[in-house]
């Protein structure tokens, strides 16, 4: 069978399970007549926790574009700092996509919204994103876990109790309309906490860059 669209997923961490888990994600949400082509980021940290990695991920991203890599119909920046998304949107032309970007937009339709994440010291750069996309006025609260990023991403039992528990404390503020997970890496605890009854609608970010890219491809 020959795929209508296909699509480049970039995971600018270095962690090739985190990106094969990805592109699970949008390839459930696409569905089989899309071609969703998978790219890791090698030489990048294994998870983006600081300002640091974001700007040698980007470099290393910008770099591979430039050594001529196909962009193919589309592109998704499937990690929550967006690293070169911009750069990648001036470069290319087929549609690029951010998860962080897809999943503040999205959640920003439901009203105001809380961002939950396991990256303290990413806080101010996606304040800063959540500005530049036009939603800030709707980002009620910006929630991170205590626990060590790399320690609590190797726990996934652990991972969706934590994210869990940080869900009803924004949600107890009374307004929060939804939550997103932020982070590429938490796309399976995304989807587990989506399906366990939750409080509020729950954003996964790199379904919702499916979503977003497919409404640009397609225009529905």
């Amino acid at each position: 069978m020959v795929t209508e669209h296909r699509i480049l997923l970039i995971n600018p961490n270095a962690t090739e399970y985190v990106t094969e888990r990805m592109a699970v994600a949008v390839r459930e949400e696409l569905g089989p007549d899309w071609y969703v082509e998978e790219m890791t980021n090698t030489g990048a940290p294994s998870i983006i926790t600081d300002d640091a990695g974001l700007e040698l991920a980007t470099n290393l991203m910008i770099e591979a574009f430039d050594k001529g890599r196909d962009p193919l119909d589309g592109v998704i920046v499937a990690a929550f700092g967006d690293p070169a998304l911009q750069e990648l949107k001036a470069k290319l032309s087929v549609p690029v996509v951010g998860i962080a970007e897809s999943g503040m937009l999205e959640a920003a339709e439901y009203g105001s919204f809380a961002i939950v994440t396991p990256t303290p010291d990413l806080f101010d750069p996606i304040n800063g994103l959540a500005e530049r996309y036009g939603v800030r006025d709707r980002l009620a609260v910006q929630l991170t876990t205590k626990t060590d990023a790399y320690v609590l991403m190797s726990q996934p039992e652990a991972l969706v109790k934590t994210l869990r528990e940080m869900i009803d404390e924004v949600v107890a503020r009374g307004d929060v309309n939804a939550v997103v997970i932020g982070g590429g890496p938490l796309a399976d605890a995304a989807k587990a906490l989506a399906a366990n009854n939750p409080p509020c609608p729950i954003v996964g970010p790199v379904p919702a860059a499916a979503r977003r890219i497919r409404k640009m491809i397609k225009g529905a």
